[in-house]
């Protein structure tokens, strides 16, 4: 082979290449034109934009039943108990003859004098019904003790009821208004049967130096009794 030909062979051979490496850098040039750079997105922004967040399984968490408010209990209202008006206790007052006596109720008393026309405060009587019994109280001036103002009395009283006989059963002292009077308690017989009974009682007020003598009858011995302490109860020698 001449020289000519091998450089001729030499040329045809280096064209080839650069024809080569010139379709090549076209086509590298291409595909740099067609890829579009990747946006400069965080993977992580991209998909929490993109992909659907899962959402979390609800879990069963037991629903607390309220509680229950405390049963009511029924008060039970006191009843108001209406309370009567207390009545009040009427009473009879004798304050005008020196002494004071209260008698409960309404009592109709009947005074007179004693030794004189009209009672005052040296000597009187009064009489009046005092619930089941009869009672008398007679004061005057005098020197006689408390034994002999019950004496006195006690025969005074027979002798003004002759068809009826009289029995002595009791007899003592007794407290009155402070000072010590006498009594004596007595039965009153018709034909040998009981009838009634009474007591009679005498004591001085040293103040105004007054006798009193108290006589009580009535047909019940118990009822006589306590009315007759209660009249020796609410007698006062001061007015």
């Amino acid at each position: 082979m001449t020289k000519n030909n091998m450089l001729f062979k030499l040329d045809r051979l280096i064209l080839m290449m650069v024809a080569i490496l010139a379709i090549c850098l076209v086509a590298c040039g291409s595909e740099e034109a067609v890829v579009s750079p990747e946006p400069v997105v965080s993977t992580t922004l991209e998909q929490a934009t993109s992909e659907p967040t899962s959402e979390p399984t609800a879990t069963n968490v037991p629903t607390a039943e309220p509680a229950k408010p405390p049963a009511l209990t029924e008060t039970v209202m006191p009843t108001a108990i209406s309370v009567p008006t207390p009545t009040p206790i009427r009473k009879t007052t004798i304050e005008e003859y020196g002494f004071l006596l209260d008698l409960d109720g309404e009592v109709t008393v009947q005074t007179g004098g004693w030794t004189d026309a009209e009672p005052d405060s040296s000597q009187g009587i009064i009489k009046f019904p005092y619930e089941g019994v009869s009672a008398i109280l007679v004061w005057y001036s005098s020197e006689s003790t408390g034994q002999q103002i019950v004496a006195d009395s006690y025969n005074l009283l027979k002798n003004s009821q002759p068809n009826l006989t009289f029995e002595a059963i009791s007899d003592g002292a007794i407290p009155v208004s402070g000072e010590t009077g006498v009594f004596g308690g007595f039965k009153v017989l018709d034909g040998g049967e009981t009838i009634g009974g009474g007591f009679v009682s005498g004591w001085v007020c040293p103040e105004s130096q007054s006798r009193y003598a108290l006589t009580v009858t009535g047909p019940q011995a118990t009822v006589v009794q306590i009315r007759f302490q209660r009249i020796i109860n609410q007698f006062s020698c001061s007015s």
